[in-house]
């Protein structure tokens, strides 16, 4: 079995002709196939291009290694990359006796993943097409799509109740235990960064996962959320800007509550993509061409936004205003950098407005395109920038 992405652009590599066609044909739709063999490298890269800006499958079929074929894989490999599709190969039972090596040839010119089938297996291979993880087109709304909560669990709370959800608390087996009772149809929607800088992060972590489990809520991951996850994957990770509030916050937290956490946020990808194509909601934002998708580009831009890969005097990522260029039809609504007042942007709005800062808690309901905040109690961090929108790029408007 191999599983692809509806998306993906898969090279097809096999010694012999007649068996790298027969695959492809097996196993793809005539118009899914470009050959190799049959047309120039600059006509080839010219019907891949609108292939993948488009979305579509395609299975490039490559005979042997002819002269010329590893610049052309790469700059195919390229093409797929700039444009958000995964590549993979796949590699014929023939194909060794060709190129020595040619599956780790393949990963080296950019496709990364590679199946290398063997002889026995070659007549019982099946390929299954998994939808994108970030397209979840069929969820509808309604939708309470709430800001950066960053540990603020009493404003969240005052939120919620705002909002029409009921949050109670009880014991289970000495665990701390949220019970969230949502409004008839509705459902909220997370936009990351749930730790760090507030006082309750433990009891934040227990709403949300109590309304993910329940169906009520959805959720996208933030930078906060992801370095926790390195952490208590054991990885090494630096304990600041708040991370160091999370972890006093949980002393003598259950393993079972911790795993818990880990399986929260292990299978999050990097947006979602809702409500029949019209809303897109992304930590720190996505542009455009990166709705539906999911490789690593995506991911890192939806958490973190457009950044310069420079820091700040304060240590902090220099970013820029992706905003400012969105001419997407999905409206996103993302969080991330904190702004006094929420405000819709070339059809984008921005719902972190600083709480942990001494700012608000915000949601937008959605379609409704009403915001609710809630004002912070108190400051419950120190803020390193002012709060608003970072500037265009530089030579842009």
């Amino acid at each position: 079995m191999i599983e692809l992405p509806e998306i993906a652009c898969v090279l097809v590599h096999g010694r012999s002709p007649e068996v790298a066609h027969a695959f492809a044909q097996r196993h793809f739709a005539p118009d899914e196939i470009l050959d190799m063999s049959a047309q120039p490298a600059a006509s080839l890269l010219d019907a891949l291009l609108p292939r993948v800006v488009a979305g579509k499958m395609t299975a490039i079929v490559e005979a042997g290694s002819p002269p010329g074929a590893h610049k052309l894989r790469v700059a195919l490999a390229s093409v797929a990359r700039e444009n958000y599709a995964r590549r993979f190969g796949i590699v014929m039972p023939d194909a060794h006796l060709g190129e020595p090596n040619i599956a780790e040839r393949l990963k080296a010119d950019g496709y990364r993943e590679v199946f290398d089938i063997a002889p026995a297996d070659f007549d019982n291979v099946t390929i299954q097409r998994m939808r994108m993880p970030t397209d979840l087109r069929h969820e509808h709304g309604p939708f309470d799509i709430i800001g950066d909560v960053h540990g603020c669990c009493d404003e969240l709370e005052e939120l919620l109740a705002a909002l029409g959800y009921r949050v109670e608390w009880a014991d289970s087996g000495g665990e701390r235990k949220a019970v969230v009772t949502a409004p008839e149809g509705r459902r909220a929607v997370f936009v990351g960064d749930l730790v760090d800088r507030g006082p309750r992060s433990r009891d934040v972590l227990a709403i949300v996962m109590s309304m993910v489990g329940a169906g009520t809520a959805l959720l996208v991951p933030g930078n906060h959320d992801i370095k926790f996850l390195r952490w208590l994957e054991g990885g090494k990770v630096a304990i600041t800007h708040g991370l160091e509030t999370t972890l006093a916050n949980l002393q003598g937290a259950s393993e079972a509550f911790m795993a818990s956490v880990r399986s929260l946020f292990k299978p999050l990808w990097s947006h979602v993509w809702l409500d029949g194509g019209a809303l897109a909601v992304a930590h720190a934002g996505i542009l455009s061409p990166m709705i539906g998708r999911a490789t690593p580009r995506v991911r890192r831009f939806c958490l973190y936004g457009d950044t310069s890969g420079e820091r700040d005097a304060n240590g902090l990522p220099l970013r820029y205003h992706w905003a400012l260029e969105y001419g997407g039809a999905p409206a996103v609504v993302y969080g991330h950098t904190p702004v006094a007042d929420a405000a819709w942007v070339n059809n984008t709005l921005c719902v972190d407005t600083g709480c942990c800062f001494g700012g608000k808690l915000s949601a937008l309901r959605w379609p409704e395109r009403q915001i609710v905040s809630i004002p912070a109690r108190m400051a419950y961090a120190r803020l390193l920038r002012p709060f608003g929108h970072p500037p265009p790029r530089p030579g842009r408007t």
